[in-house]
């Protein structure tokens, strides 16, 4: 009697509240993606012919409650070209939660071309499948998009136009066909190059750096420090010494580098009969040593996204392993390797100081010094029209040339950086100085850095006016007057002036009265803008860099390397030197240190 009373309403309860009513599952497949076997990299775009991989099915479950009706038995199917290929089964009373992924076999490619993957599961009376097309080429096949990135460097000598045609080269094997090849080459891997968040940090970073290196350029601090220098140069070898030196103090980016002691120094090394071309080499061979080995540099903010973007994926395998978990610590701890680095910063001053020069550049030296010519000699660079080139953010004529205008932002910008990299480490959980250094924000302490610095240097530059030659440090009486005059002329529009008035102003005016700033904020705003102008084909190189990196690994590179480099066959030896023989055809292809660290 109980039973035929109680059923009713149980009947009732589950209309009127469905949650609560025993229901049957919505499950369905989202994705398919293959992952290769032999190096257990995930969610490959392609494969290659005869490598086998695994097919994984992402499920997506619907809210819902256990069915006490159902078989709980979910069976799957995996069609290749339409072929059967493999099936299974999986008990869902088994798992302790419902299965958000599916192991769907491991099979493998025969031939090349566009091949067909679809997973159908069933459960119960639910249905649901889902496919995906992927290319399939010989594995050889995957320095396609590398030779065509060597051939058009060799060729056009434009690392823009080679990177590119490797890019849409590659996503063209990936997509099967030229249109979708296209799309992809914009749609996924540039866009995805732009919108990482790790490259945004590197992106600004290097724009703001380029922003204060214009900045101190239209304040004379580039001139200043040529000035300064100029009382100890006198003969070719100290010329050259100073270069060095320079680049030496400007270790915080190659570019900025190249650009702040090629300029600066070029006036000096003229003077002293130095070609340009040994100019070059000094700064060159400064500015790439210095950058890539002191630990506040663009060029190690952009190697340690690099060297993170790795960690990451070894740190989704093993989260304990025996190694630094962050790439600023596996940086420093590369240091004492770069043998490269170590040796040019060593090699310059004994070339500088013997005054032996080999090959070209002897022939080059020879050149300026017989003709005594004092205008860098024949590898001066010229103009379209043959004239010398004109900087467009260049000091105003009546601009002083200080030196501490340089000085200054410099010992701040790296005052900055030191504090924020030991700061975010503190935040981390770092206790000692070089603790706190190794897990730190390298991102975060490079970019609130280099805007800070360029925000102080604006504001010194502020406080500095200028007159006859000199700088005037805190113009109060100036700044009073100049309000004085400015409220004087603002009465003087809204009512009729008074020439007494006004003469008595001018009267009051003493010498420091008419002096003006040393960088209005138009002037400030289109240097800032003018720095970055100048590295932004650095930037268009580094984004292709990225998508170069992205396109090598979408075609099959890395696992290619990874397949022989796991072959036990090969002596563990000989991999610093295949690295190295690589890197050196990678490099003088592409023109690109950036882009070759990418690619590696």
């Amino acid at each position: 009697m109980f039973s035929k009373l109680i059923s009713p309403a149980i009947g009732l309860l589950a209309a009127i509240f469905p949650p609560y009513a025993a229901a049957g599952y919505d499950v369905s497949v989202s994705k398919v993606s293959i992952n290769d076997v032999a190096t257990d990299i995930s969610d490959i775009p392609a494969a290659h012919n005869g490598a086998d991989f695994d097919v994984v099915a992402t499920l997506a479950w619907a809210d819902q409650i256990y069915d006490e009706n159902s078989t709980n038995v979910l069976n799957w199917e995996t069609f290749i070209d339409g072929a059967l290929e493999d099936a299974g089964s999986v008990d869902l009373d088994a798992n302790r939660a419902l299965p958000t992924t599916l192991a769907a076999g491991t099979t493998a490619f025969g031939g090349s071309g566009t091949h067909n993957v679809k997973v159908k599961i069933t459960l119960d009376k639910l249905l649901s499948e889902e496919e995906r097309d992927y290319q399939s080429f010989a594995a050889g096949a995957s320095f396609v998009p590398l030779v065509i990135v060597i051939a058009f460097a060799a060729t056009t000598k434009m690392v823009e136009l080679s990177l590119g045609m490797g890019i849409f080269v590659g996503a063209c094997m990936v997509a099967g066909t030229l249109v979708g090849g296209f799309r992809d080459t914009l749609d996924v891997y540039i866009l995805d190059a732009l919108a990482d968040k790790d490259h945004g940090y590197v992106y600004l970073f290097i724009l703001f750096m380029a922003g204060l290196v214009g900045l101190i350029e239209k304040s004379g601090g580039l001139g200043g420090i040529t000035v300064a220098l100029r009382r100890f140069v006198h003969t070719s070898r100290t010329a050259q010494g100073a270069s060095f030196f320079a680049g030496i103090i400007i270790f915080f980016d190659d570019y900025a580098n190249t650009l702040v002691a090629g300029a600066s120094m070029r006036p000096l090394t003229d003077a002293c009969v130095v070609s340009r071309e040994k100019l070059a080499f000094i700064v060159d061979a400064t500015a790439a040593p210095i950058a890539s080995i002191v630990p506040i540099s663009s060029w190690v903010g952009f190697e340690i996204s690099l060297i993170q973007a790795e960690l990451d994926k070894i740190l989704a395998y093993d989260p304990t392993p025996e190694i630094a978990t962050t790439g600023f610590a596996v940086f420093l701890e590369t240091i004492k390797y770069r043998y490269y680095c170590i040796f040019m910063l060593f090699f310059m001053p004994l070339i500088i100081l013997s005054g032996r020069d080999f090959g070209p550049m002897l022939i080059a030296e020879r050149l300026v010094k017989v003709y005594g010519r004092t205008d860098g000699g024949p590898g001066g660079v010229k103009a379209a029209d043959g004239e010398a080139l004109v900087s467009h953010n260049a000091p105003k004529p009546d601009t002083p040339h200080k030196w501490w205008n340089m000085a200054f932002p410099i010992v701040m910008l790296v005052f900055y950086i030191f504090y924020l990299l030991v700061w975010t480490g503190r935040k981390a959980g770092g206790e000692t100085f070089m603790g706190a250094i190794e897990v730190s924000n390298a991102y975060q302490a490079l970019l609130w850095g280099t805007m800070a610095a360029a925000l102080t240097a604006l504001a010194f530059y502020f406080l500095q006016d200028k007159k006859d030659g000199r700088i005037i440090f805190f113009n109060a009486r100036g700044y009073r007057n100049k309000m004085q005059r400015f409220f004087a002329r603002h009465r003087g529009m809204c009512r009729r002036k008074n020439p007494e008035d006004m003469v008595a102003l001018e009267e009051e005016e003493d010498e420091e009265v008419h002096a003006t700033l040393l960088m209005n904020y138009r002037e400030a705003m289109s240097s800032f803008l003018i720095g970055m102008e100048k590295i932004f084909g650095a930037c268009v190189v580094l984004t292709l860099a990225w998508a170069t990196g992205a396109i090598m690994q979408a075609v099959g590179l890395n696992r290619f390397f990874g397949e022989i480099l796991q072959n036990e066959a090969l002596d563990y030896r000989m991999l610093p030197t295949l690295t190295f023989i690589i890197a050196i055809l990678i490099a003088f292809s592409t023109g690109t240190s950036w882009g070759t660290m990418t690619i590696m």
